[in-house]
């Protein structure tokens, strides 16, 4: 449901006069699953007027646009490396829609139902990927190494990771144990870009919130986001030798132009986002030996 939730942000996004990214498959995804969710797939005239229960997911692919656009561009940026490995790659498209180098390839590792469900639709639209796509169903609240290796990665290929919207819903402990596998797994000149989990402590507030964004959407947010306090992947990469940078959401609100927001015109952030605490994303760099 969560994927599915994305890809629709990305329909929407896809859709707007001021587009961030296009993703031309997000719609056939959602139309293929045939949920019972009211999921919007377009960006309306008037976003405050559109329906309730359709309001937070508007907002929602505001970010999710941003989002988009930040890692399309940090995989597009040189140096782009032949092996790249996307941890909770969901309903992503980028294997379809993005130019990549002559030989590159892609390691997607996801529920098994959910890369089937991709594939098939990708298949109905004779959608082909730009790339050698390699998928790896697999439990990434589980130790996930072995199923990679069996998969065919080469760990001395420098590597492109891509963990987006994955670490909030694992527990501390499961995203410490990723984010030390991603180094452990990484030889010299391999990169990273990561999106940050917010720190979401159990209380009585956080519930609540939790609770009412869930009946507004359909979305079980409250049953599916782990109450964690995030480890830091800057600290925890810098100690393994990796050169990292932050990077919060206002800067990629001033960079891109995009407010987050279904009223405040665009380059001007309007609901928190300069607020450290929405996570924001690390982007890393392992220094090729000499």
């Amino acid at each position: 449901m969560t994927a599915l939730a994305v890809a629709a942000g990305r329909a929407v996004e896809t859709t707007r006069p001021d587009a961030l990214a296009a993703d031309p498959f997000a719609a056939a995804l959602v139309a293929g699953a045939r949920s019972n969710l009211d999921l919007p797939t377009v960006w309306p005239a008037d976003p405050t007027a559109a329906p309730a229960l359709q309001q937070p997911l508007l907002l929602a692919s505001t970010y999710i646009g941003l989002r988009t656009r930040f890692i399309d561009d940090f995989l597009q940026s040189e140096p782009q490396d032949l092996q790249t490995v996307i941890l909770g790659a969901g309903l992503d498209t980028r294997v379809y829609r993005l130019k990549w180098p002559p030989g590159s390839r892609v390691l997607e590792l996801d529920h098994a139902n959910v890369l089937e469900f991709k594939a098939a639709v990708m298949e109905g639209l004779s959608a082909k990927p730009a790339c050698h796509l390699i998928t790896v169903p697999t439990d990434l609240a589980q130790p996930w190494e072995n199923a990679l290796l069996t998969a065919g990665y080469d760990r001395q290929q420098p590597t492109t990771w891509i963990i987006e919207g994955l670490l909030p819903y694992l527990s501390a402990d499961a995203q410490l144990a990723t984010l030390q596998e991603v180094a452990a797994l990484s030889p010299s000149g391999s990169r990273a870009v990561i999106e940050r989990a917010v720190p979401l402590p159990a209380t009585e507030e956080v519930e609540a919130k939790l609770r009412e964004f869930s009946a507004q959407t359909g979305l079980p947010m409250s049953e599916l986001l782990a109450r964690a306090n995030p480890p830091d992947p800057v600290r925890l990469l810098e100690a393994a030798g990796w050169e990292c940078r932050e990077h919060p959401i206002p800067e990629l609100c001033a960079r891109y132009g995009r407010a987050i927001s279904l009223t405040t015109p665009d380059g001007l952030a309007s609901d928190g986002s300069h607020d450290r605490s929405r996570g924001g994303f690390v982007t890393a760099w392992l220094p090729r030996r000499a």
